[in-house]
């Protein structure tokens, strides 16, 4: 079997391993797609050996390169891909990648492609899925940042850090970023506050601790866009004129989407792949490959998916609130 694999939109850590389970459990042949979509359009593929897979399954060194595009493709652009991937001896595309990728995998399947798809961004907001690849990682660099911050409020007391972090018009990273890390606040669009109140709590946790660090949504003041970047220059502007201290700020950036993958980033990618692989040899056809709250792999149909935000009734809402994070 040839299976040809293409990732879209922002990279990850973690990817290498999927490829790698994918190659294994299904003893395939492993054609990569360099690019993204234009790659793929451009028919930039390589071979990639067992030797390499292994070797790498577990690095942050990417195998394989992403590529955006900010238009639909029309249909003869399709017809190319399908009579390219013909001409490959492909039987099956693989995808890992947000839900304009999967939207993608799901028009290219009416051209006669078997597609499968799975969730891969640091965003964690594919719809219906609990978890894509990427995310784990992600939430460990923020970790990682906090605890520095808090060694430096130690040695320096009375600090007020604010970090941005990436994660679009979904606060998902940010919430359980700030579960994980102990920050004490999270700011995300599912969940407003005047900065009259965030000052108020700002300066109820200064008088109790050394340090206070909250982490903020890239998304959070609605300014969002794309590549945009600074929402806490905003906030920052509203809020330490009301507390009378200065805000220390961080971006992270796209920093987020880089380092050793964590184990649960190997572990729920192998989970994915043994799925993926599942279904293709089970004989099913385009599938989507979500992970659900019981962090079971499911297929589902490759239809249009759409991006979801937090679940404001769901487990990490809930215990963010708990914790006064939100």
């Amino acid at each position: 079997m040839r299976i040809g694999m293409m990732i879209s939109g922002g990279d990850v850590s973690g990817i290498n391993n999927f490829i790698f389970q994918v190659a294994k459990l299904a003893q395939a042949s492993i054609i990569l797609f360099q690019g993204g979509i234009p790659g793929i359009v451009a028919n930039r593929h390589q071979a990639i050996s067992e030797r390499d897979l292994v070797d790498l399954s577990i690095s942050a060194v990417p195998v394989i390169s992403s590529g955006r595009t900010s238009r639909k493709l029309v249909r003869s652009e399709y017809e190319t891909i399908s009579k390219q991937l013909r001409a490959l001896h492909i039987d099956v595309l693989i995808m890992a990648g947000g839900d304009g990728s999967l939207q993608f995998l799901h028009t290219l399947s009416e051209f006669g492609v078997n597609c499968f798809g799975v969730g891969m961004t640091i965003d964690n907001d594919v719809f219906g899925s609990c978890y894509t690849l990427g995310f784990s990682t992600a939430c460990e660099q923020v970790v990682k940042e906090v605890s520095k911050l808090r060694n430096t409020g130690r040695a320096l007391p009375g600090r007020v850090f604010m970090i941005e972090l990436l994660g679009g018009y979904c606060g998902e990273l940010t919430l359980q970023s700030a579960i994980k890390s102990n920050a004490d606040m999270a700011l995300i669009p599912e969940c407003q506050q005047s900065p009259a109140a965030l000052a108020e709590r700002i300066t109820q946790k200064l008088s109790r601790q050394n340090s206070v660090i909250i982490l903020c949504s890239e998304g959070y003041t609605k300014e969002y866009t794309p590549g945009f970047q600074g929402a806490i220059d905003t906030l920052i502007t509203q809020l330490e004129p009301k507390i009378g201290v200065r805000i220390r700020k961080t971006l992270i950036g796209y920093g987020l989407r880089s380092g050793d993958p964590t184990g649960e980033e190997i572990y729920q990618g192998t989970l994915m792949a043994t799925e993926v692989v599942r279904c293709i040899q089970s004989g099913m056809k385009n599938k989507a490959i979500i992970i659900n709250a019981g962090n079971q792999p499911i297929p589902i149909d490759l239809i249009s998916m759409q991006k979801r935000l937090v679940d404001t009734e769901g487990h990490h809402y809930r215990l963010a609130r708990q914790l006064h994070i939100i």
